[in-house]
Parts: C-alpha cells; sequence; structure tokens
C-alpha cells in the first residue's frame, strides 16, 4: 500500500519535472512580429521538434536546401535548446554589410 502510494507521487513528480524541462527548455519560442519563420516540422521524421533535430543531423544540407526552396532565404530551425537562423543569399545578408 505504502509502496503503491509511493510510486504514485514518484511517477507525479517525474512528469511534472519532464512537462516543465520541455516547456523551459524544449518548446518552441517564437520571435517577435519580425521574426523569420521558424521550422517546426520535418517532412523527414514527422515528429514535432525532434523530427527537425534528427533531420539536420542526418543530413544538414539537404534539409537546408529543402528549407531554402519552401520557405525561402531566411529560416529559423531550432536545435536543442539553440535556435540557428539562416540567412541564404547576398539579398538576405544584405542588411549585416551596411
Amino acid at each position: 500500500s505504502t509502496y503503491i502510494l509511493t510510486m504514485s507521487y514518484a511517477l507525479y513528480i517525474a512528469g511534472a519535472a519532464l512537462t516543465l524541462f520541455w516547456y523551459f527548455l524544449l518548446r518552441p519560442r517564437k520571435g517577435g512580429k519580425d521574426a523569420p519563420p521558424t521550422l517546426l516540422n520535418s517532412p523527414v521524421v514527422p515528429i514535432p521538434i525532434i523530427g527537425v533535430m534528427a533531420e539536420f543531423f542526418k543530413s544538414p544540407n539537404t534539409m537546408i536546401k529543402r528549407c531554402y526552396r519552401d520557405i525561402g532565404p531566411v529560416f529559423t530551425i531550432p536545435i536543442s535548446f539553440k535556435r540557428l537562423t539562416f540567412l541564404i543569399g547576398p539579398e538576405a545578408q544584405e542588411i549585416f554589410f551596411k
């Protein structure tokens, strides 16, 4: 009886910890109104967020070419705790060289 009660508390705490971990560290964050589009799903691995990371680690060049074709020259890819923003081409990078 006390073992079952202890296990239920442990599962509750583990579930709460995983939820907080996802919410604060892994969930996609939206930028401001002028932020570039963020890629949240991958057609190669159809699992949100994890699929994007799996596709990027499997073949980054292929993924970047696909994103450039589908989204455009400016886009963001969430990788673990970081967000990678790509500016592809001279027009997208022009603001940095003025």
